[in-house]
């Protein structure tokens, strides 16, 4: 992270946050467009793209322009007079972005006198360093590139002809950092929510599970109190890891498949020996994060409604793997197949499931409920890794 630690120094205060380099700039057009300092490395090439894109295009506009324009008037087009005029005005701009970033970002807009005054300030500011830039640039790349010497003319009335159009590239850039801050405040605020509503749902899991656990302890107090006991001690070592998560609505794999090993060790208890599982995990999936006890309703369905119609035997196996950035998880039972619950109203627990799946990953995860080739039902769950 040595790239986006701000400089400190008593003369490198003002350039570390505006003048800066492009590869310590990307640092500064994430903080400056509000972009989270833990951005996707994505994120930051994206608007890097858009950014070079976008003036590179507008380069070749220009050079369009003035080369018809000369054509028109039946002058000769010197295209490399025009390419070296056009590129250093737009990637003059370019390079004195930050400086407008940085005072966007710090001097308020429309609140009072003042700081219509500050922009004014800003944008004479502005103004100078780009006709400058122009002037100094364009007497270096002529010489550079043989066209002979540059005359900008008289620069004080050169810098009055550079400013009207100076105010368009202010205003125009002003607008744009705004409608993006604006767009990516409203992204953080869904977010929010979303993560909100993720935590309320799950949240509403912890009192069905424990309506559901207490109630199977209740029917084994009458049959076998020592087994009921162990349940009851299983149970308890399932609560506190729940408890022991973290503030979050999210875990990762490896911790959601401890929870469903500590679940099916309370419903063995209950079972006996007619109760079988299997967890199967790709290695590369366990540190993914996923939804908070995403995977607890579809294993309580299968217990439920998974059991052998002939030998009443309960298996249940669970495989998860990773392909194509693509997490897959199937839950199987060996029983009967779907049940009328199952294929009308479907409970609470898988009602809250696929509530989460759309508040946390939209549109990008996929929920099949169905039977098995080979009897029995399969939970299958396709979310982005």
């Amino acid at each position: 992270m040595g790239r986006t630690t701000c400089f400190q120094g008593r003369s490198g205060w003002f350039w570390s946050r505006a003048l800066v380099t492009y590869d310590y700039a990307e640092s500064w057009f994430c903080r400056l467009f509000g972009i989270c300092s833990c951005s996707p490395a994505r994120s930051m090439m994206r608007i890097r793209l858009y950014l070079f894109l976008y003036f590179t295009g507008t380069v070749l506009l220009q050079f369009a322009y003035r080369s018809l324009d000369r054509l028109a008037r039946g002058s000769a087009s010197d295209w490399q007079v025009i390419v070296v005029e056009q590129a250093t005005g737009v990637y003059g701009t370019a390079v004195l972005l930050p400086l407008l970033l940085w005072g966007y970002r710090r001097v308020p807009f429309w609140r009072s006198i003042f700081p219509c005054l500050e922009h004014a300030l800003l944008l004479v500011l502005f103004s100078i360093l780009h006709t400058s830039w122009n002037w100094g640039t364009r007497i270096l790349l002529f010489r550079l590139f043989g066209l002979g010497g540059y005359d900008y003319g008289k620069m004080p009335l050169r810098y009055l002809m550079e400013f009207p159009a100076d105010i368009i590239t202010y205003v125009l850039a002003a607008g744009a950092y705004l409608v993006y801050r604006n767009w990516m405040r409203s992204r953080a605020i869904e977010s929010e929510l979303a993560m909100a509503r993720l935590d309320g749902l799950t949240r509403q899991l912890q009192p069905h599970f424990l309506f559901n656990a207490l109630n199977a302890v209740s029917g084994l107090m009458y049959e076998d109190v020592d087994r009921a006991d162990l349940m009851l001690e299983r149970i308890c070592t399932f609560l506190r890891s729940t408890i022991r998560l973290p503030d979050s609505p999210l875990n990762s794999i490896a911790n959601e498949l401890l929870l469903a090993r500590q679940y099916l060790e309370i419903m063995q208890t209950r079972f006996e020996s007619k109760l079988a599982y299997s967890i199967q995990c790709d290695p590369k999936a366990e540190a993914i994060q996923i939804p908070t006890l995403l995977l607890q309703p579809l294993i309580e369905n299968a217990v439920k409604y998974g059991h052998d119609p002939g030998s009443g035997d309960l298996n249940i196996q669970i495989d998860i793997e990773l392909s194509d950035r693509r997490i897959e998880i199937r839950i199987r039972d060996h029983g009967s197949g779907l049940s009328p619950v199952w294929e009308g109203e479907e409970g609470q627990g898988l009602t809250n499931t696929k509530r989460r799946l759309a508040s946390y990953y939209g549109g990008a995860a996929v929920f099949r409920l169905s039977a098995h080739a080979e009897g029995g039902a399969i939970s299958e769950l396709e979310i982005p890794a």
